[in-house]
């Protein structure tokens, strides 16, 4: 487990070269998710047991949908997702995300 830094910009760029759609560290007992949501998709259904998440928007448009309500983000935007809160996220047109639970 790391207990250094993360630099988003470079982590996102990365991705991008390689044309990987997320990466996962380990820093101080929490997960850091750099994720690349392509546009006009939507994700599957999902929920935490143990742990929030929180998600923030790098670049793009994101939306988080709960079964009962969507919250809409731009960059620099966030939510925290409850704990087994089901919950889903998609983008119209193509988003950076950074999600961040506790790491198992």
């Amino acid at each position: 487990m790391s207990h250094g830094g993360l630099d988003f910009a470079e982590g996102f760029r990365r991705l991008a070269e390689r044309g990987e759609r997320e990466s996962t560290t380990l820093l101080g007992g929490v997960a850091v998710r750099l994720v690349r949501v392509a546009g006009g998709g939507e994700g599957r259904w999902d929920s935490h047991d143990r742990t929030t998440e929180t998600a923030i928007v790098w670049s793009g448009d994101f939306s988080v949908e709960f079964r009962d309500h969507t919250l809409h983000l731009g960059p620099g935007q966030c939510c925290v997702v409850p704990v087994g809160a089901e919950h889903r996220g998609r983008s119209r047109e193509g988003a950076e995300v950074i999600l961040f639970t506790a790491a198992d």
